[in-house]
């Protein structure tokens, strides 16, 4: 009764109706296509409602108690791992992450030698050693004191062509030089305040430089399943919310085997932000950007831009 009541009162029709109705009833397709129509309003609807909220929320989000842990979850996972001592334990990695890099930047293998990079946000430091194996020379930051050493450590065969050290990407660098690239692979949505740590090392880009940024993307429903996939690890972290860290990369193991990094990296860390590409286009036009493109076709956003001279 309370549900039949307020289908009307949204002007939404009753789905049930639709099974019982006879073939010849005219307005089956028109309640379908209404529906859609409505779906398709509220999801945009949710996606700027939830935009506002970041922006609300980014001074305080971090000391929330479900939210409190998430550079601790990135800390764990760096030391207390397989992820952090990547080159032990995925030595395949120094095939594949330089590949990576170029497919993701669009920039030829050339292009690197000499350059100057900023890793913002450099975890273990396999992209930070891809990019000083093409040749350039790499300040790679993270908020991990894990992390930053395990990208010493992959990175001692570069000298001072590799430098690391900790920072905490939602306040300014310290550096003042400015840098070719400034590469961030899937870090800013972990940040609780992305637009902020954006413009932080956004400001480092020298004129005529790159940006590379991977974001995860809002499901937009050109994928069906960026939903389930968004719903499961929301579920997931709700099943596992009261565990320690390894309690919980034990728990993901068993349900995911060989995954158990990729999805621990998503449901461990509860600051976990999804994007729309038009709001990414809009900060980096803001900053002085242009020739912005997505590198990849993905759900995740793999984006490049170049500063204006």
């Amino acid at each position: 009764m309370i549900r039949s009541a307020l289908r009307k009162l949204l002007g939404i029709p009753d789905l049930s109706l639709l099974s019982q109705a006879s073939p010849q009833q005219p307005d089956s397709s028109s309640d379908i296509a209404a529906i859609n129509e409505q779906i398709r309003y509220l999801r945009l609807e949710v996606s700027k409602l939830s935009a506002l909220m970041r922006y609300l929320d980014a001074d305080r989000i971090n000391t929330l108690p479900l939210y409190v842990n998430t550079m601790k979850s990135f800390d764990y996972q760096w030391k207390g791992t397989e992820d952090g001592n990547w080159v032990e334990t995925r030595p395949d990695l120094k095939q594949r992450e330089p590949r990576k890099v170029l497919e993701y930047t669009q920039l030829e293998p050339d292009w690197f030698k000499g350059k100057t990079v900023l890793d913002a946000g450099c975890g273990s430091g396999r992209f930070s050693w891809s990019m000083a194996s093409l040749g350039a020379n790499v300040v790679a930051v993270d908020q991990s004191p894990s992390g930053v050493n395990h990208t010493k450590t992959a990175c001692a065969e570069f000298g001072d062509r590799v430098r690391a050290f900790r920072h905490d990407l939602k306040t300014p660098l310290s550096v003042t030089e400015p840098f070719d690239l400034v590469w961030s692979y899937g870090v800013l949505h972990h940040t609780g305040d992305t637009y902020t740590s954006f413009k932080n090392i956004a400001r480092h880009v020298r004129p005529g430089g790159y940006i590379f940024l991977m974001l995860y993307g809002e499901p937009d429903g050109s994928d069906i399943g960026t939903f389930a996939y968004y719903a499961e690890v929301e579920e997931l972290r709700r099943q596992s919310v009261g565990m320690s860290f390894p309690e919980r990369y034990e728990f993901l193991r068993k349900l995911k085997g060989d995954e158990v990094g990729g999805w621990f990296d998503a449901v461990s860390p509860a600051i976990n932000d999804t994007y729309a590409f038009h709001e990414i286009v809009a900060w980096l036009q803001n900053e002085g950007f242009f020739n912005i493109k997505r590198t990849l076709s993905h759900p995740n956003h793999h984006v490049v831009a170049q500063r204006r001279s």
